[in-house]
């Protein structure tokens, strides 16, 4: 893990306000990331969520879990995800993460993407749950995807690749102003996991 190999995106909040995203490319080793992607695919309990779109039931395109405090939940669109307790190798991550951006981690939603059909639309994680204008910290792991965001008023469009080991760490204010996705890729056929570890104070 690499504390100092840092890039830093500054997105425009408001004509007079700037968010920063940071980004470690290189985070963990292809060794390390490997492994971790090995052992996230076979050892998270992962859920088939469905969502009601239109008056139909379909499938979330994804894979997903949420881990925290046993007893606690998140709730997003409303799917409410009770919180899996962290298991030691995620709680292993979830520490070193906190390290490596100066930042507090309690909860971490755990997104599967099984291959390019897989994906998540524009969202902003904004939910009142998470506080205001959260910090948010992801990990990439797997096949490279597409972050893009979007700012709600001038419609401006940035493409950040995620690669396989990266970390990114959206500052204050970016869920406020600013959407982001992942688009699907049909040709695509390897697997991604992605962990975005957030704080909550319930």
């Amino acid at each position: 893990m690499d504390l100092f190999d840092e890039q830093k995106i500054a997105l425009s909040l408001t004509p007079d306000r700037v968010a920063d995203i940071y980004l470690w490319p290189q985070w963990l080793s292809s060794k390390e990331a490997d492994a971790l992607l090995k052992t996230a695919i076979s050892d998270t309990p992962w859920r088939q969520d469905t969502l009601n779109m239109m008056g139909k039931t379909i499938p979330v395109p994804r894979l997903q879990n949420w881990f925290g405090e046993p007893g606690t939940s998140y709730t997003y669109s409303k799917i409410c995800l009770p919180a899996q307790a962290f298991p030691h190798w995620m709680e292993a991550l979830r520490a070193s993460v906190e390290v490596q951006t100066g930042c507090l981690f309690n909860r971490a939603l755990v997104n599967y993407y099984r291959d390019g059909r897989d994906s998540v639309d524009w969202h902003a994680d904004d939910e009142r749950s998470l506080g205001f204008e959260p910090i948010i910290a992801s990990l990439s792991l797997g096949a490279e995807r597409v972050f893009e965001l979007r700012h709600n008023d001038t419609k401006e469009h940035i493409k950040v690749p995620l690669a396989h080991g990266s970390l990114l760490l959206m500052g204050p204010g970016i869920q406020s102003y600013w959407k982001h996705r992942i688009a699907k890729v049909k040709t695509l056929e390897e697997p991604r996991v992605n962990f975005t570890f957030r704080h909550m104070s319930g």
